[in-house]
């Protein structure tokens, strides 16, 4: 029963033109094979000056190196939720290896600060495999590869150490890549089933107001700072519209949007939405 509702939920990404036989992977094979670096050519291990890191940048850099493992969690609920869309799943073999060489990167790294190293499981999903419809993975994926591009960019800028800061500058550039691609997949699932994107644009603003709940837990609920958050919330939420379905942003009115997306999530959304500062 379960491999039947997994099979379901893979069948309703696959193409509902049949002679729709273009291959995003062939496009993004290149562009990413392009883009890629080298590990024996372009960090200079040599040059690494163990002493200008503290215990708790070491500290950093293991936790960023484990948590690269968690892409092995991740394409095995691609390969089992996509299982139709040989596309993507060619995609997602592209996708592992750069995930796996960032995290050899950091490993390698760590290993000439002299950190022990010991083989680790990766860390545990929240859900597993089966409980994760194939679309909602992707979704998650979308976002997790944004906000990875953007720490990476951020400790890159901060680094102590030079090539600790060209490792994760490179890191950066790649989960940004990654991000760019999920995205091609996630609008071409929308124009092959335009039902599907009222779920990925709920997903996603329930994945950016968690990142602001975050940040704004002591703001009382309904305070200026929480409108603010809502009307960032909703200028990335159109802009996420606009990526998936530009045509249809076109037709829609704004609006519209607001009120059929966000306001149903968000009661806030409707101050931000009138341009509440």
């Amino acid at each position: 029963m379960a491999e039947q509702k997994g099979a379901a939920r893979a069948d309703a990404l696959v193409a509902l033109d049949r002679d729709d036989r273009s291959m995003l992977y062939d496009q993004l094979f290149v562009t990413m094979e392009r883009a890629r670096w080298n590990l024996s050519r372009d960090i200079d291990f040599d040059a690494v000056l163990p002493g200008r890191l503290t215990p708790q940048w070491i500290r950093d850099v293991r936790e960023v190196c484990l948590a690269q493992l968690a892409a092995l969690r991740s394409t095995e609920t691609f390969l089992g939720g996509f299982r139709a869309d040989i596309d993507f799943c060619s995609f997602v073999s592209v996708w592992l290896y750069e995930e796996m060489e960032h995290h050899l990167v950091l490993r390698k790294y760590l290993e000439r600060l002299g950190e022990t190293w010991e083989e680790a499981d990766p860390p545990r999903p929240r859900v597993s495999p089966d409980e994760t419809p194939a679309i909602d993975a992707l979704t998650l994926r979308f976002f997790g590869e944004q906000r990875l591009a953007q720490r990476y960019a951020a400790l890159a800028g901060a680094a102590p150490e030079p090539v600790l800061g060209r490792i994760l500058g490179v890191l950066a550039a790649g989960e940004g890549r990654h991000a760019a691609a999920y995205a091609t997949y996630l609008r071409r699932a929308v124009e092959r089933d335009p039902a599907a994107l009222p779920g990925i644009l709920r997903l996603g603003l329930w994945t950016l107001r968690g990142a602001d709940e975050l940040r704004s837990a002591a703001a009382p609920d309904g305070g200026p700072a929480a409108r603010r958050q809502d009307r960032h919330c909703l200028l990335r939420m159109r802009g996420l519209y606009r990526l998936l379905a530009p045509d249809r942003e076109r037709q829609d009115d704004a609006a519209g949007f607001s009120a059929e997306i966000a306001v149903e999530t968000l009661p806030a959304f409707r101050s931000a939405a009138a341009g509440v500062p």
